[in-house]
């Protein structure tokens, strides 16, 4: 929470200071528990606006029925991005298939390019995907662990603990040479947005339209770029185009919570 406050605080500082003039109050900060809690909260009406990667968005939707995406996130200069997998330079896996048996290692559940797309795009393969403990994981699945950090992944690729990796390209460009080059990218998924910002289905367009309208002008000035800068690294907000509300359509059927 402590971290979340000090992320995120600037940036409803800069909204609530925006809005003011137009007698739109801004109230405070919600942390919630997990996606559960978060998606009861939104039911009842307890939060109003919610910035996520496309996996968490689209599982809150499912619950709450109350969310409804709006801008886009560019984060880290990226709009949308792919997730690559990967695997020691001079190991014999070649393409999808070749996971067959062998064990992936991603990042955590709730991770949209680390977890989610990496599992929908071997799901998509006709590949069956399971946790590495599971008793039904056999020599036809993929199995999965988890190591929690995008850098983990690499170097438990790297020492055997897991025969290839996937998460994102800008995480693949960020690895210390000294690691990305004893690895080697053999297959990309279709790109999807990096962020979504959403609001409460139901909340009054009034209300909307300002607060889209302030957001989208965070980067217009000192003030507001370094309010962003704080929140996890957004470089500024777009609006969710028809064409990227068709692509949420399509992974919507893909990118489901595990069971």
């Amino acid at each position: 929470p402590d971290r979340m406050l000090k992320a995120y605080g600037e940036m409803i500082a800069r909204l609530r200071e925006r809005l003011a003039p137009s007698g739109v109050d801004v109230g405070d900060m919600v942390i919630a528990r997990d996606l559960e809690d978060l998606s009861q909260r939104l039911a009842h009406g307890e939060v109003e606006l919610v910035i996520e990667t496309v996996f968490p968005t689209l599982v809150l939707q499912e619950r709450s029925r109350r969310l409804d995406p709006a801008l886009v996130v560019v984060r880290r200069g990226q709009r949308e991005y792919r997730s690559v997998f990967f695997t020691r330079k001079e190991g014999p896996i070649r393409d999808l298939a070749d996971l067959r048996g062998r064990t992936l290692v991603l990042q955590a559940l709730r991770s949209t390019s680390a977890f989610a797309l990496p599992k929908a795009e071997l799901e998509r393969a006709g590949l069956g995907v399971v946790p590495a403990d599971d008793p039904r994981a056999g020599p036809a699945h993929v199995r999965y662990v988890l190591a929690l950090a995008e850098i983990n992944q690499a170097i438990w690729v790297l020492h055997g603990k897991g025969d290839a990796g996937a998460f994102n390209e800008g995480d693949w460009s960020a690895l210390p040479e000294r690691i990305r080059s004893q690895l080697r990218v053999f297959h990309e998924t279709r790109p999807i947005v990096r962020g979504l910002l959403s609001f409460r289905a139901g909340l009054a367009p009034r209300v909307r339209r300002l607060a889209e309208e302030a957001l989208l002008g965070f980067d217009d000035d000192e003030p507001g770029r370094a309010a962003l800068a704080l929140a996890a690294g957004p470089a500024r907000f777009e609006p969710l185009t028809a064409s990227d509300r068709q692509g949420l359509r399509g992974w919507a059927a893909v990118l489901r919570p595990p069971r």
